[in-house]
């Protein structure tokens, strides 16, 4: 079931399972107070797994962008096969949540919650929280035809354009306001910065298939990934941090970002080595239920929470990796073969080959 307009990559699927298992390890790290040992190091990157929305955007950028550059899109057939991928299993949740104590909510509300801006509705999902992400990542979408139609015609100078816009908009924000930590965070405004560098990374990757291609290489993204989130943590006193709202680093938070883990999935995808045949398809198949995984953990991890006197180790991430994650990957699975997978046989190809260098016309318009 996989994808009509573009060959089966595996590593994209094991980066897709990477971005889901730090935010549902980051959901069920925070608070826990079980003893046990865990190297600080390994502590102040999972105290941070919120990143992971990050990685999840970034590789939408590069999917997309590996899909469509250089070719003409049909933008319905396009946001068609965006709509039956993501909206499904949303929708299915969103009703549970709407109808579960305490949110419960009218009917215009409800409609809301189902737009591609729910983000916008002054709604508190409490079981599902972490789908704020999917109406930024629907608004991403409905831009996209256009963005890879002037990256075909101008180049990547019309990405890092972007970008500098994006950051000066946020710098006003900032300037403005003494804040612009939320917008940075939660909104198109702030991610914005991951899915265009997604889109450039994509290019470069294309252009130079040997770029990043050795272990050291690898090694210095996965160690440059890993050196931003710990340090900017620090530096700002955590998300929730007394200050970290007034940090002016906010503004240029998402493009640092981005940028480290777009050389990270580069670096990934581009080496040359072949990794073993079950370790493969094991994470290819975590990474094709990763959606699910991302929608369900929650609502999971509050039930484990809740009856965290029957996990039976001391350990947090003893009773994470032996109890909590395989019942995760047990419901996820049941969700992607009952919700999302029937839903694919609806795609369509959406690409077609396009020897202009651009899918907008030439002649200027009457």
């Amino acid at each position: 079931m996989h994808s009509k307009n573009i060959s089966y990559v595996s590593r994209l699927d094991h980066l897709r399972f990477f971005a889901a298992f730090l935010v549902t390890v980051f959901h069920f790290y925070l608070g826990r107070s079980e003893a046990g040992y865990a190297p600080q190091f390994v502590k102040d990157f999972v105290a941070e797994g919120r990143v992971g929305v990050s990685l999840f955007m970034v590789l939408s950028g590069f999917i997309l962008t590996k899909i469509s550059y250089g070719k003409e899109i049909d933008y319905k057939g396009f946001v068609f096969n965006r709509f039956i991928r993501i909206y499904p299993l949303y929708v299915l949740v969103m009703v549970i949540a709407a109808f579960t104590v305490p949110m419960k909510v009218g009917f215009v509300q409800f409609l809301g919650l189902m737009s591609p801006f729910a983000n916008l509705a002054e709604l508190s999902t409490q079981k599902f929280s972490q789908v704020w992400t999917i109406p930024v990542e629907f608004q991403f979408y409905l831009i996209f035809p256009f963005l890879v139609a002037f990256l075909s015609r101008y180049g990547l100078k019309y990405l890092f354009g972007f970008v500098l816009l994006a950051v000066g908009v946020r710098f006003l924000m900032f300037d403005t306001d003494g804040t612009v930590r939320e917008t940075a965070y939660w909104t198109i405004v702030g991610r914005i910065d991951d899915f265009v560098i997604g889109m450039a990374a994509a290019v470069i990757a294309m252009r130079y298939p040997k770029f990043l291609s050795s272990i050291p290489a690898l090694v210095i993204s996965c160690l440059c990934v890993y050196a931003w989130v710990v340090w900017f943590a620090k530096a700002t006193g955590g998300f929730y941090g007394p200050t970290s709202h007034e940090n002016p680093l906010w503004v240029i938070y998402p493009t640092i970002e981005a940028s480290v883990f777009a050389l990270f999935v580069v670096s990934y995808l581009n080496q040359q080595w072949k990794g073993s045949g079950v370790v493969d398809k094991v994470f290819s198949y975590l990474g094709e239920v990763s959606y699910s995984m991302y929608i369900w953990h929650l609502p999971l991890l509050l039930m484990f929470n809740k009856h965290s006197e029957f996990l039976p180790f001391s350990h947090w991430f003893a009773n994470f990796a032996v109890v909590v994650f395989p019942v995760i990957v047990a419901v996820s699975s049941l969700s992607y073969y009952m919700i999302e997978r029937p839903f694919f046989t609806m795609r369509k190809v959406y690409v077609k080959t396009n020897t202009r260098p651009s899918v907008m016309s030439e002649k200027a318009p009457a």
